[in-house]
């Protein structure tokens, strides 16, 4: 099921105003956005199971997931529980599930709770019965026994909503390489003055989801020049 506010995710359609339960697309066809409202909205996939492209991403919001203790050591074993859920509800081996980055066994996750991640080399089932499991109750109550057991507490807002299963090829995310030059004039009540140049080159990874987007940076090196003239009067 679903929240009342939620619209209905990819791969399936409601015609009930505020519905808590949406309705799966007939086999062959699929809607690829969210909110479909009329079972016309499911069209004819290009092959019978919808997966063509072999691999799907799987967008999952946890709520109350920041209200949980998060050290470090903590964060990277809920990716790997959330790999395996993952896993275990598209039959498949957990290291056919890789974050955007293409690291097997894990998911991307930020600490909103947005989780995301694909799944690779899927065939012999069709994405009609893989929403079914995957928007499924039981998979949702998964995710959140996988919380508790790694966290340890249970939060009372702790919840797993907004679900979507979408065919997708798999196109892992590349870092990208931004430079910044910054100048600035300083001058002193005496009769000298200074010109200040710094020049900043930064490594990020931009992470982009339905849903999200993560901006990690750090600079890797910087250079500062100092040029110096004054006089007296």
């Amino acid at each position: 099921g679903v929240d009342s506010c939620v619209a209905c995710p990819a791969g399936t359609w409601t015609d009930e105003f505020e519905a808590t339960a949406c309705k799966i697309c007939p086999a062959g066809k699929w809607s690829h956005s969210s909110g479909a409202r009329l079972e016309g909205n499911c069209v004819s996939c290009s092959d019978s199971s919808c997966l063509a492209e072999g691999s799907a991403r799987v967008s999952i919001g946890l709520r109350g997931l920041q209200h949980q203790p998060s050290p470090s050591i903590e964060q990277a074993d809920l990716r790997v529980a959330f790999a395996r859920d993952i896993a275990l509800a598209a039959g498949v081996d957990v290291s056919l599930v890789v974050d955007l980055m293409g690291q097997n066994s894990t998911v991307t996750m930020d600490q909103g709770g947005s989780i995301s991640a694909f799944v690779l080399e899927l065939g012999g089932i069709s994405a009609n019965d893989l929403s079914k499991k995957f928007y499924s109750a039981s998979f949702r109550e998964t995710l959140v026994n996988s919380t508790v057991a790694v966290s340890g507490s249970r939060s009372a807002h702790l919840s797993a909503v907004a679900i979507t299963f979408k065919p997708e090829q798999f196109v892992p995310l590349q870092p990208t390489t931004t430079s910044v030059t910054s100048t600035s004039t300083a001058t002193s009540t005496s009769t000298s003055s200074s010109t200040f140049t710094r020049t900043m080159t930064f490594t990020s990874t931009e992470l982009t989801s339905d849903a999200t987007t993560i901006l990690v940076a750090s600079p890797s090196w910087w250079l500062l020049v100092v040029a110096s003239v004054g006089s007296r009067a």
